[in-house]
């Protein structure tokens, strides 16, 4: 969701070293910390290691290739049922993460050896489709990364309709191949489809795709996407949950969808996520699209979605993402070390998440401790360098480290990456037009936000209080403030050092005060 999934969206005790292994003395990357061991920010220098083996169960499914563009979603949809579908096999088989293994890729395009390498894994999945006549043609094949055999190798030719058999078939075939024999309630597990339409299967393929880009215009064809794989299988879990997930999503970084208001958005999340949850009670999928609905309809107290994250990791403990937003949800009920140690935990399953990366630099950027607060922040942004969340939030970090420069050239760099339609980096624009002194800019800035927002709660509201602030502007900027919506969102943002000098205030106070939960 937007704040969890972009805020999103949730070390300590739960975090393990997930160091890559290789048989020889090699230069590595350090996958997935704060920092470097020579203190430096992802990604690493290259530094000398004398490491194990890679377990002989390892391996990564790389994304598949593709020439036309218009199967983009196809081909990502396919690679990351694979690797979920191998996950299912855990501890059999050890699967790397899908965005350390996208990073290795874009480091090593075409490279298996070296890819090999970085992941730290015996196998390797490689595969590729492209259009024919009759449908499509898929190419996989399984890579021993130590003597470059290979282990397994199939080419299916599919029609459409064919290529929701695909996943499955590949998964055994691959587990087989690395496991061996597999007990038959394994082959029963990766036996299982998620719908039995494909078409169904591939409209929730590119609205996930389309999701993943976290742009209004994306979320609303999104929403197109999983309103039709409803209308093709009526039982299709998965896509009431993506459905969810899409609303909850919009709601939260108050996109504006066609038609809808923000109560409709929050509406229609939750028949969403509780149609899933109908259907399946036991589906993680629907307890987090349920978590994430309850996130935004209880806005102080946050009881029934830590609930809910809880549940869905209880049934799918592989699952990132609730480790996310249970951490977002924990750091905002004011219990930090909890929190900290659920977004570890997701990166101990996803160490290149960059949206976790992004919420431990808040984490620590409320705490004041700016210098950490930096270094998350470099690591999110080396993993994913146009994410504009991350941007904006290390502007901030660098406005308090007196780095108005660089401040400006993150927020410039985060509104062109959202297309012009972040707040949050225009909000942070007059931030810094404020501390340099550029009173028309920094008023024409906030002004525009503030007319964008209304009365809803984003960070983008936040730093234009902060921006009015250095204006000292004060009476303008507690106006901002109090008419924020009353969630916990606003309680964590209230703690930063940038309204430090409103504490004393009454106005303030009460402000406070309405936010106890």
């Amino acid at each position: 969701m937007g704040r969890t999934d972009a805020r999103e969206y949730v070390g300590m005790v739960w975090s393990r070293a997930l160091a890559v292994a290789v048989p020889l003395c090699l230069c590595v990357p350090v996958p997935a910390a704060a920092q470097c061991p020579d203190g430096t920010p992802p990604p690493c220098a290259a530094r000398t290691v004398h490491l194990a083996a890679p377990a002989s169960n390892s391996v990564a499914v790389l994304y598949f290739a593709t020439r036309d563009s218009t199967d983009l979603y196809l081909a990502e949809g396919l690679t990351e049922d694979i690797a979920t579908g191998l996950g299912r096999l855990a501890p059999r088989v050890e699967v790397k993460a899908p965005s350390s293994v996208r990073r290795a890729q874009r480091v090593s395009p075409g490279d298996l050896r070296s890819i090999g390498r970085a992941l730290g894994v015996r196998y390797l999945v490689d595969g590729g489709l492209r259009r024919t006549p009759a449908g499509y043609r898929v190419s996989i094949r399984l890579v021993n990364t130590q003597t470059e055999l290979t282990a397994w190798g199939q080419t299916y030719d599919q029609s459409s309709a064919g290529l929701l058999d695909l996943p499955p078939a590949v998964t055994q075939a691959v587990a087989q191949a690395i496991a061996g024999t597999l007990a038959p309630a394994e082959q029963t597990t990766l036996a299982a489809r998620p719908t039995r339409d494909p078409r169904a299967w591939e409209h929730v393929l590119r609205g996930n795709f389309l999701l993943a880009r976290r742009t209004q215009e994306d979320a609303q064809r999104a929403v197109g996407e999983y309103q039709e794989a409803i209308r093709l299988d009526s039982t299709y879990v998965d896509a009431y949950g993506a459905l969810g997930t899409a609303y909850a999503l919009a709601h939260n970084w108050s996109w504006i969808l066609p038609g809808l208001t923000q109560d409709s958005l929050l509406a229609r999340a939750e028949r969403a996520a509780d149609r899933a949850l109908a259907l399946d009670s036991g589906s993680a999928t629907a307890w987090a699209a349920v978590g994430q609905t309850r996130f935004e309809r209880e806005p102080l107290r946050l009881d029934g979605a830590v609930a809910a994250f809880r549940r869905a990791i209880a049934l799918d403990p592989r699952r990132s993402d609730s480790y996310h937003h249970l951490g977002i949800a924990l750091l905002l009920q004011g219990d930090d070390s909890a929190g900290v140690a659920s977004m570890h935990h997701a990166l101990a399953i996803d160490p290149e998440r960059p949206i976790t990366l992004t919420w431990l630099g808040h984490a620590a950027l409320r705490q004041r401790r700016y210098a950490d607060a930096r270094r998350w922040l470099d690591s999110a942004t080396a993993v994913s360098p146009g994410f504009p969340y991350a941007l904006s939030s290390r502007a901030v970090v660098r406005i308090y480290q007196g780095d108005t420069a660089g401040a400006q050239q993150d927020a410039s760099a985060a509104l062109r990456s959202s297309r012009g339609d972040s707040l949050m980096a225009i909000a942070t624009l007059a931030w810094i037009e404020a501390v340099v002194h550029d009173t028309a800019q920094a008023r024409r800035h906030a002004l525009t936000v503030t007319t964008a927002l209304g009365a809803v709660l984003d960070e983008a509201q936040a730093w234009t209080a902060a921006a009015l602030l250095a204006l000292r502007d004060r009476e303008a900027a507690l106006a901002v403030l109090e008419r924020c919506q009353r969630n916990a969102f606003f309680r964590f943002y209230l703690g930063y050092e940038a309204f430090d000098s409103l504490r004393a205030e009454p106005r303030f106070q009460r402000l406070v005060e309405s936010l106890r939960g």
